[in-house]
């Protein structure tokens, strides 16, 4: 008799460990290969949605589950990629043509930064940050950056 109330209680009553709801706060990584599959759902059995074919690419990590990840890339597309495929590497892609200084303090120009250029993250203050693309180091404006707080 006890076993057969058992069965019902579990039965009835609805319990999934694994649909643990917490808060997560979205953070930015990379894609660390050159091409990187991403899917419609967390697994590999799900659909392909897009392959990102840029290494160092920077994506806004917006959800976990297991070992994959829920990202959205600078055009607003939402998928899910392999835990295995990202990397905490700091990159930014560039929005708008602007110029890379030399210096933050003054107008030395080093090269001008196109629109869509990747590269690396060296460090930022309020307005600039320091980066580093290629061969090239130098300072750009902040706000022009995604792939960084602001």
């Amino acid at each position: 008799m006890k076993e057969i109330f058992f069965i019902l209680l579990l039965l009835i009553v609805p319990i999934n460990l694994y649909s643990r709801d917490y808060t997560f706060t979205p953070k930015y990584a990379s894609i660390k290969k050159e091409k990187t599959y991403s899917r419609h759902n967390a697994s590999f059995d799900a659909p392909l949605e897009w392959i990102y074919q840029k290494e160092n690419l920077p994506i806004l990590i917006i959800r976990e589950r297991d070992n994959w990840r829920e990202i959205r890339d600078i055009d607003g597309a939402e998928s899910w990629v392999h835990v295995s495929m990202i990397s905490n590497k700091r990159t930014f892609i560039n929005k708008q043509d602007q110029n890379l200084l030399k210096y933050k303090d003054n107008n030395i120009i080093s090269a001008i930064v196109k629109k869509g250029v990747v590269g690396k993250i060296i460090n930022c203050d309020e307005v600039f940050c320091k980066v580093k693309i290629k061969k090239y180091k130098g300072w750009v404006e902040k706000k022009y950056l995604w792939g960084i707080k602001n």
